[in-house]
């Protein structure tokens, strides 16, 4: 199976071309930047008789949202789907699954979010994720089978926010996020995998799905989960101004968080294998659990 994968280098797009390859002896074609921001011609040459189509490109949202932001923001996520739409348009023999990311954060922060809901914020993170699932969508239009997974917070040991934080834990030094009241919807990068490899084996698998963990936890949780896993203290909270100062509005990804449930994945027979914080962070950093 030939496949082409935009933003490969990232963490997911590093565990899941290595896991494509193990599991279905892949031929992965990474689409190179300059064609996925550039000629729709030659995107779609690049692009001849790959099968599967993954579209992890995505400038990170963590970052002071000045206009110059946001709109690097907006052209690395929307602008790159209607080019691979439209690359998508002239191809002879088209793809049999586009798979787009896209965030929870398109959800507010006040309700419980399973995917039948419209329950959408109306910042610019919640725009900026509704107009990314539309791009995507035009791409169905086609009768291309696509998929839409609604990203959480993705934990692994080998990069992401994870490995960020947890040096600062281990020094004893780790605490929680403003008031630590925000939801942390999370998932493990295993059952992420499974759940792109879930979404290419099954063909009735289609449309947007919440790839989070079933369990709702806050970042308080986190904070003292983390911190008992490695018996370190985590008195240290972060406050909220200084975040605030660092990142302006874009601090409401760290201070604001969005209660969701993975309800059409588990209805379609989907198992994750790390359901709970504790057995994803265990299972991390080492300790014994069910196979990945």
């Amino acid at each position: 199976m030939k496949i082409g994968i935009s933003g490969g280098s990232g963490l997911i797009g590093a565990h899941l071309i290595k896991k494509l390859v193990e599991d279905l002896n892949a031929d992965i074609v990474l689409i190179p930047r300059k064609l996925l921001y550039g000629n729709v011609q030659e995107l779609s040459k690049f692009m001849n008789a790959c099968e599967l189509i993954i579209h992890l490109s995505g400038a990170p949202v963590l970052c002071r949202w000045s206009s110059k932001n946001k709109e690097i923001l907006r052209i690395s996520r929307i602008t790159t789907t209607k080019n691979l739409s439209a690359a998508i348009a002239l191809m002879e023999i088209k793809p049999k699954l586009f798979i787009s990311t896209s965030a929870v954060g398109i959800y507010d922060t006040k309700h419980i979010h399973d995917e039948y809901g419209l329950n959408y914020s109306n910042d610019f993170l919640g725009e900026l994720c509704q107009d990314w699932e539309n791009a995507a969508n035009e791409i169905k239009k086609q009768e291309v089978r696509t998929v839409i997974f609604r990203l959480g917070v993705v934990l692994s040991n080998k990069g992401g926010a994870l490995e960020k934080v947890l040096p600062i834990f281990r020094y004893g030094l780790g605490g929680k996020l403003g008031n630590g009241h925000q939801a942390f919807p999370f998932i493990h990068i295993n059952d992420l995998l499974n759940a792109y490899m879930f979404a290419i084996l099954n063909k009735e698998v289609e449309g947007t799905f919440n790839l989070t963990a079933p369990e709702l936890v806050t970042n308080t949780d986190f904070t003292k989960t983390l911190s008992s896993i490695l018996k370190r203290p985590a008195v240290l909270p972060v406050p909220a101004f200084f975040l605030r100062v660092l990142f302006g509005k874009g601090a409401s990804v760290l201070l604001s968080g969005q209660k969701v449930l993975p309800k059409r994945l588990l209805n379609a027979g989907f198992t994750f294998k790390f359901p709970t914080l504790s057995t994803t962070l265990n299972s991390l950093l080492g300790n014994k659990l069910p196979n990945s």
